[in-house]
């Protein structure tokens, strides 16, 4: 509030000055240089008739003949020698030449008796010091006017600002996945359309998602149902080979897992992810899961190192065994021979490290290798079975625990490394 306060008051405040200084100007060019001008023709008059007033008189008696004419005026008339007054030198010439010249800090006017090394003085002028009086209040007034300006700015904005925030929170909740976050303004307030039109985009995205899962849902029962009768099918038939028959069961199962793998990134692609969190010995299993990957996979070297007994949190295992499954699959998928998984745990932070010894991936491409159905190599891909959504789904889970997932180099394998990283959480539900 404090910046859009500033902003308002000072806008509003630089528009009053502009139209105060105008309004002064159209002031200064009409009515005080009339009234300045009037004075001074008035000075010129009075100063004339008393300089006739004095031709005929001695200067010795000047003096005594100022006071005994009887002069009603408000400002005091004296004769003073010109060595009084201390003139820059266009004043002085002025002066010299018979001009009157005004003395604005001495509120004072002196025009200079002919043939004479005197001056005549009027003042101090009540007038000039009213001139300067009204500055000092103008000023004054000006002061004023800035802070009393600042209240009503301020009352004005407060319940606006206060609008605002409720307005920023709902969409705040809405982003992480509170999709019955709405927010409702009396009639009167000035954010009820607003309002009613952020309800109206939550009602849509609401009934977006609910028809996408939909459909999702039942993409996956029509794509299975098939399947599930081809199986069937392909058991009851005599007719097929040994290879035939292995190759049809290879082609269903891989059906199978991309119906699997749309749901599980249907289920992610979402605002909050549900997670059933527990809290596992993670080394542990990640010891189990490389016992069975070894047994599986023969011909390649799985190196694992981790610390046992290490905590790393709260986590829903079911995500982790996919991330697991998707990164070591790909790394068996494109490596020649060794793969390594590192488990380790830095402060509040825990990494689940997976390298392998193959071509690895330009650096160009470790962005856009986490977008479903991204395929850096189409044919090999076709040849190992990837359908392009693995890296898609441990991005996604990722996010859901609050991390990230990095690719890069391998320093020790040369091929790529993927390194999956999240916060270590010991409470039942993530932030």
């Amino acid at each position: 509030m404090k910046k859009l306060f500033v902003q308002f008051y000072l806008l509003l405040f630089v528009c009053f000055i502009v139209m105060t200084m105008l309004v002064g100007l159209v002031y200064k060019f009409t009515a005080e240089r009339a009234g300045r001008q009037t004075l001074d023709d008035l000075m010129k008059s009075s100063l004339y008739l008393m300089r006739s007033e004095l031709r005929e008189i001695p200067p010795h008696q000047w003096a005594s003949t100022l006071k005994e004419l009887d002069l009603n005026l408000s400002f005091n008339l004296r004769i003073e020698p010109m060595s009084k007054f201390t003139l820059d030198p266009p004043h002085a010439q002025r002066l010299r030449e018979g001009d009157i010249v005004a003395l604005d800090a001495e509120y004072t006017f002196i025009q200079r008796i002919p043939r004479s090394h005197y001056v005549l003085a009027v003042g101090p002028v009540p007038y000039l010091f009213f001139l300067h009086e009204m500055r000092l209040l103008d000023m004054a007034l000006m002061a004023f006017i800035a802070i009393s300006l600042a209240f009503p700015v301020f009352i004005w904005m407060r319940p606006h600002w206060q609008e605002m925030l409720r307005l920023e929170s709902a969409a705040q909740r809405f982003g992480e996945g509170h999709l019955e976050e709405r927010i409702h303004f009396d009639s009167a307030s000035s954010f009820e359309r607003l309002g009613i039109a952020f309800n109206q985009m939550a009602d849509n995205i609401n009934a977006l998602i609910a028809s996408k899962k939909q459909l999702i849902d039942g993409i996956a029962h029509e794509l299975r149902t098939p399947l599930v009768r081809l199986r069937y099918r392909l058991e009851m038939s005599d007719n097929l080979s040994a290879s035939e028959h292995a190759a049809l069961n290879r082609d269903i199962g891989q059906l199978e897992a991309l119906i699997e793998e749309l749901l599980t990134y249907a289920r992610l692609d979402r605002p909050q992810t549900e997670l059933k969190l527990t809290s596992p010995d993670l080394p542990v299993w990640l010891q189990s899961y490389m016992d069975d990957a070894r047994s599986m996979n023969p011909q390649h070297q799985l190196q694992l190192t981790c610390t046992p007994g290490d905590d790393y949190g709260a986590l829903d295992m079911r995500l982790m065994e996919r991330v697991l499954d998707n990164l070591v699959n790909n790394a068996l998928r494109y490596s020649q021979q060794t793969i390594k998984v590192t488990l380790q745990r830095q402060g509040a932070q825990a990494s689940l490290m997976v390298e392998d010894d193959g071509p690895g991936i330009a650096p160009e491409e470790r962005v856009r290798v986490f977008e479903p159905f991204v395929r850096l190599d189409p044919s090999r891909d076709r040849a190992t079975g990837g359908c392009g959504l693995g890296l898609a789904i441990v991005h996604s889970v990722a996010q859901a625990f609050g991390g990230e997932v990095i690719c890069a180099q391998s320093e020790t394998l040369g091929g790529a490394q993927f390194t999956f990283n999240w916060p270590i959480y010991h409470n039942i539900t993530l932030p």
